[in-house]
């Protein structure tokens, strides 16, 4: 067995995650002025420089607004924010997320992949049947190794991610590739939630509407499925 090597992190991103923190725990404020950088290197006690570069990646991760001549402010993440802000979310939660941005990721699933349901149920071909049939064969086999829940997620989220590339819409697969990092944490639950033979069943009903053209069948059952999650998800 190999032990990779051990990184410390960079005093930029520990300044970085110091002022995340600070803002994701509410201590500052959307609107709440920061000293300058000057101040902050005094009072941090580190280079002005590293102040100046990490204020301008919380700025493009949408946590802070950089205006020249007026200084640096607070920003409402929730409107500023993109990937990179949830991201920073979840590592701040230590990989956890609230209901509301669950609810939200997998409302943007159901609307991303069930268009994807419906484009493949109207427009597939044998290739692509037989590579999803090939797909849930792998799972099945991943989860007869036994019960490892990341091999598992990991298998079922290359299915799921197919389908949107196979519906021939450039968009659907860059979305959801877009949001894996945090993708990954749902398909874990879901595979803790679910059981590898539920969800094993779940992809054969899901395949099954695209054999036969029901496209709009599967997007519904997918819905259903999420509903089900959502009502009872621990």
């Amino acid at each position: 067995m190999e032990f990779g090597q051990i990184v410390a992190p960079t005093i930029k991103e520990l300044f970085i995650e110091r002022i995340e923190g600070l803002i994701l725990s509410g201590a500052l404020k959307p609107g709440d002025r920061l000293p300058s950088e000057r101040e902050l290197a005094e009072q941090m006690k580190i280079s002005k420089t590293i102040v100046h570069i990490g204020l301008e990646d919380l700025a493009r991760m949408g946590f802070l607004e950089v205006t020249p001549r007026r200084g640096t402010t607070v920003a409402d993440f929730a409107e500023t924010g993109n990937l990179e802000t949830l991201n920073a979310i979840l590592r701040y939660n230590g990989g956890k997320l609230d209901r509301q941005m669950v609810v939200s990721i997998i409302e943007l699933r159901s609307a991303v992949e069930g268009g994807a349901l419906v484009r493949l149920g109207r427009r597939h071909t044998q290739q692509d049947l037989d590579e999803l049939h090939a797909m849930l064969a792998d799972y099945a086999e991943r989860a007869s190794r036994g019960p490892d829940i990341t091999d598992i997620a990991d298998a079922l989220a290359r299915f799921h991610y197919r389908i949107c590339t196979l519906s021939g819409n450039q968009l659907f697969p860059l979305i959801m590739n877009a949001f894996r990092s945090v993708g990954n944490v749902l398909w874990e639950a879901s595979a803790r939630f679910w059981g590898t033979e539920a969800l094993l069943e779940q992809g054969r009903k899901i395949l099954a509407f695209i054999e036969d053209g029901k496209g709009e069948a599967a997007a519904d059952y997918l819905n259903s499925l999420f509903e089900h999650y959502l009502e009872n998800m621990p």
